[in-house]
């Protein structure tokens, strides 16, 4: 059985706040120069090959540009969670909803909940494809 584990502290809250804000501006910045990058190989590739690799660039620096929102949504989650330590109670924060128990179970002995917006994402079928076929 493992031991129960204590909740957060603040400090150490806000520290991982402030890891997510400067993991989203690094990401950020790569993004910015993947995309500068992509530009200039518009530039100096203009034939066929360049123009697949254009596209995979901006594809790239575009996914970055979406992770540095993600990480500095999550930075300002934890700063808020860091904020309003009575909401905590003896259930360790999920971002998002502090005692919120919602979500899908993860695996292991104390079967915790993960907030649906931050847990595992379960592939499933689009509502025309589970249509019985005739």
């Amino acid at each position: 059985m493992t031991p129960p584990v204590p909740p957060p502290d603040a400090a150490s809250l806000y520290l991982v706040a402030r890891s997510c804000a400067g993991l989203g501006d690094a990401l950020a910045e790569v993004g910015r120069r993947v995309r500068r990058l992509s530009e200039q190989i518009a530039q100096d590739w203009p034939d066929g090959r360049g123009h697949e690799w254009v596209q995979r660039t901006a594809r790239l620096g575009n996914e970055l540009g979406r992770e540095a929102a993600a990480a500095v949504e999550l930075g300002e989650a934890y700063a808020r969670q860091a904020a309003d330590p009575p909401a905590w109670g003896s259930v360790p924060p999920v971002v998002g909803h502090a005692a919120r128990h919602a979500g899908v179970r993860l695996g292991g002995t104390e079967a915790q909940r993960v907030d649906d917006g931050r847990g595992m994402r379960i592939a499933q079928l689009p509502d025309d494809a589970r249509a019985e076929p005739n």
